[in-house]
């Protein structure tokens, strides 16, 4: 048997939540790969961010986005940029914050990320949650056709098992998280 993934990534607002705040902003410090973050988890610390993009750089290191992790595991989850973008995800900035508490402490000397222009007055809408979907289709390996009404397994980042039997087309049940995470199939 072979997989096939079937991965989405979707952002989506609150529903009944059309607030926006206005706010004068000019600009933070962009985080980077190696700004450290202070994370209020015992034994955690001060750690540095420890992912970032693979082909943005400022001051010759990587920047820091939402759901990039520190290197205690922390993804970046909030008060990162509104406004700017790096491969689709939202920048990180100083005071950014991560998963486990902990709050972006150090940033680019030389790149600053704002949410307006001149301070100007910018209505913006809240920060959108982000969610991860993931289903996998199990497929014969000598045919390509999907295996339908097979028992499997899937064993969620936190250990956690769910059973079930692939769909008519093949498709294991949809797995959702907050935050990304890996998951391993057990085809029974």
């Amino acid at each position: 048997m072979a997989l096939r993934r079937d991965r989405h990534r979707y952002s989506s607002a609150a529903p009944g939540t059309p607030e926006a705040r206005s706010f004068e902003l000019s600009g933070k410090p962009a985080a980077r790969v190696t700004d450290p973050t202070a994370c209020p988890l015992p034994g955690h610390g001060t750690n540095p961010i420890a992912s970032g993009s693979p082909n943005v750089f400022f001051d010759g290191l990587a920047a820091a986005r939402m759901t990039d992790k520190s290197a205690c595991g922390s993804p970046i989850t909030g008060a990162v940029s509104g406004t700017v973008f790096i491969n689709g995800l939202n920048a990180a900035t100083l005071d950014s914050t991560g998963g486990h508490g902990n709050v972006v402490v150090g940033g680019s000397g030389t790149v600053i990320i704002g949410q307006s222009g001149g301070g100007a007055a910018f209505s913006g809408l809240l920060p959108m949650p982000v969610h991860f979907t993931d289903r996998l289709q199990v497929v014969n390996e000598a045919t390509g056709e999907p295996i339908p009404d097979h028992p499997y397994a899937i064993q969620r980042g936190d250990g956690r098992i769910e059973h079930g039997i692939t769909n008519e087309q093949g498709f294991t049940h949809m797995v959702s998280s907050h935050l990304a995470e890996t998951i391993k199939l057990f085809v029974e």
